[in-house]
C-alpha cells in the first residue's frame, strides 16, 4: 500500500500507475488542532484496509478543486481506479450535486465506493439513487450547519470584544481567552526591532540583514504585514480585506508596541522610500533623487547619466521639457536659500496654531459616552477618536528640526551627504518650471 502524507500526491502517474487499484481517500476542513486529529484518525483506518494508495486533502468539502479529489477523480476516468473507500460520505465532498455527478461517475467506470459508516454508496438503482441524493443532501445541510454555528460564534465573540484569530507575534491569548497580552521576552525583541527599524529610516531589507535577534520574518513582505497589523498597535480587527485593511478595528484593546504617532510616521517614510528605492535596496540615492516634480507634465526629474557635472532631466516622453536640463547645483542652490524660508513659516503656524474648538467638543462627547458604558457605543467612540487624533496630529517635521532648518548656517557647514539626508526627510517635492526652481513643499 503506498500512503502518500502530503495534502498534495506529487504525480498520478506515480500513484495511480496500474489497473484496477483500491484507492483510500481522506479529507478535512482545516489543518486546525480538532480537525488534524480527526485525518490522522481517518488514516488509522484506512491504512487497516486492503488499498494500493491513500490521497487526501485538507480542504473544504464544499471545494471541487481540492487536489487529491481532482486526482482520484481523473484516475477513476481514465479505468485506474475500480474502487474508492473513505470513512464517510462526507469525507468525498459536501457539495450535493457534486458528490451525486461523482457517484454517478464511479457508475459508469465500473468504480464501486465503499465507506466504513455509510456502507456501499451508488445511483445504479432506484433505491440506491434516493439513498445518495438523501446522504448528499443531509452532508450538504450539516455543512452549512456548521458554517452557521461559526458565524454565530464569531458574532458573538465580538460583542464581547474577544481575539477571534490567532495572534501575531510577540502576543498570545490570556488563560480566560477573553483577550490578548504580551510575551515578556519576544516583546523585548520586537520593541527592539522596531527601534531598529526606526533607525533605518523604516527601510525593512536592511533592518532584516542587520537585525541578529530571533524573529519569526524572514522576508520583507511577512515584516509588512506585521507592522500592518493593527494588533501592534492595541488594536483588535474584525472581517480582514485586501490590502491589509479591516471592517473593524476596537482601539486600546490589548498592550500596544507601536504608538499611531509611529505609525503614520512610517506610513510616509514607506511610500517616500517606494519612490527613491523600489526594488533596489542597494542604489545610491543623490541629493535630489526623486524630489524635483516638472510643473508642466507632472513626471519627477531624473538625473542624466555620462555627465560629469550632474544634470537632471524631465522623464515625460511627451513632455516639451524632456530634452532641457538643469544642474544640480543650481537647485541645491535655491533649495538652501529657500528651505529656511519655508521652515521658519512652518515653525510659526505650528508655535502659533491654537487647538480647534472642535477638540474640546470632541473630548468632552468622548468622555460622555464612555462614562454610560455601552459597548453599543464603541464604533461611535472609535470615529471620534480618530477624529480627534486627526484634529490633533502635528506635522511629521518636529519643532527641534524645523528650528534647525530655519537656520541658514545648517546648509552653509552641511555636506553633500548631509544635505542629502536633511531633503529627503523634510522635502515633499521641488517644482521646476522650464528649468528654474519655482516652489518647494515640505511633507505633511
Amino acid at each position: 500500500m503506498l500512503y502518500c502524507p502530503s495534502a498534495r500526491v506529487d504525480s498520478l502517474q506515480v500513484t495511480l500507475a496500474s489497473m484496477g487499484q483500491t484507492v483510500a481517500y481522506a479529507r478535512v476542513s482545516t489543518d486546525s488542532g480538532e480537525q488534524l486529529s480527526a485525518l490522522r484518525s481517518q488514516l488509522a483506518w484506512l491504512q487497516q484496509q486492503a488499498t494500493d494508495c491513500i490521497l487526501q486533502d485538507i480542504e473544504s468539502g464544499l471545494n471541487p478543486q481540492r487536489t487529491g479529489y481532482q486526482e482520484l477523480l481523473q484516475g477513476i476516468k481514465a479505468g485506474r481506479v475500480s474502487q474508492v473507500v473513505a470513512t464517510q460520505a462526507s469525507r468525498l465532498g459536501r457539495d450535493a450535486i457534486e458528490f451525486v455527478s461523482f457517484v454517478q461517475t464511479c457508475d459508469q467506470h465500473a468504480c464501486r465506493i465503499v465507506t466504513r459508516d455509510d456502507g456501499v454508496i451508488s445511483c445504479s438503482s432506484p433505491d440506491e439513487l434516493v439513498m445518495t441524493f438523501l446522504k448528499a443532501a443531509m452532508s450538504q445541510g450539516e455543512s452549512m450547519r456548521v458554517s452557521k454555528r461559526v458565524r454565530k460564534g464569531r458574532e458573538a465573540g465580538k460583542a464581547l470584544l474577544k481575539p477571534m484569530k490567532r495572534p501575531c507575534w510577540p502576543y498570545r491569548l490570556s488563560e480566560d481567552r477573553l483577550r490578548l497580552e504580551l510575551r515578556p521576552t519576544e516583546a523585548e525583541i520586537a520593541l527592539r526591532l522596531l527601534a531598529a527599524l526606526k533607525a533605518h529610516h523604516w527601510r525593512m531589507l536592511p533592518t532584516l540583514k542587520a537585525f541578529a535577534e530571533p524573529i519569526p520574518f524572514n522576508s520583507v513582505r511577512a515584516l509588512r504585514s506585521w507592522l500592518l497589523n493593527p494588533t501592534i498597535r492595541g488594536g483588535l480587527a474584525y472581517g480582514q480585506l485586501p490590502n491589509h485593511q479591516f471592517k473593524e478595528i476596537h482601539w486600546d484593546a490589548c498592550p500596544a508596541l507601536m504608538p499611531h504617532k509611529d505609525f503614520a510616521e512610517m506610513q510616509v517614510v514607506m511610500a517616500r522610500n517606494r519612490k527613491l528605492w523600489g526594488v533596489h535596496g542597494s542604489k545610491t540615492v543623490r541629493a535630489l533623487t526623486g524630489l524635483c516634480v516638472c510643473s508642466e507634465c507632472g513626471h519627477r526629474l531624473k538625473y542624466i547619466t555620462g555627465r560629469t557635472v550632474p544634470g537632471l532631466r524631465c522623464n515625460g516622453d511627451t513632455c516639451s521639457q524632456h530634452y532641457k536640463s538643469i544642474r544640480e547645483e543650481t537647485v541645491l542652490r535655491w533649495v538652501t536659500t529657500e528651505l529656511p524660508k519655508v521652515a521658519a513659516n512652518r515653525l510659526a503656524a505650528l508655535i502659533e496654531q491654537p487647538e480647534p474648538p472642535e477638540a474640546v467638543l470632541l473630548r468632552q462627547q468622548i468622555e460622555k459616552l464612555q462614562a454610560l458604558a455601552d459597548r453599543d457605543l464603541e464604533p461611535v467612540i472609535t470615529a471620534k477618536r480618530d477624529r480627534l487624533e486627526q484634529l490633533l496630529a502635528k506635522p511629521d517635521v518636529d519643532p527641534g528640526l524645523l528650528l534647525k532648518l530655519s537656520d541658514p548656517q545648517t546648509y552653509a557647514a552641511a555636506t553633500y551627504e548631509e544635505l542629502t539626508v536633511i531633503l529627503h526627510r523634510v522635502v515633499a517635492a521641488i517644482q521646476i518650471t522650464r528649468q528654474v526652481p519655482s516652489a518647494l513643499r515640505l511633507l505633511p
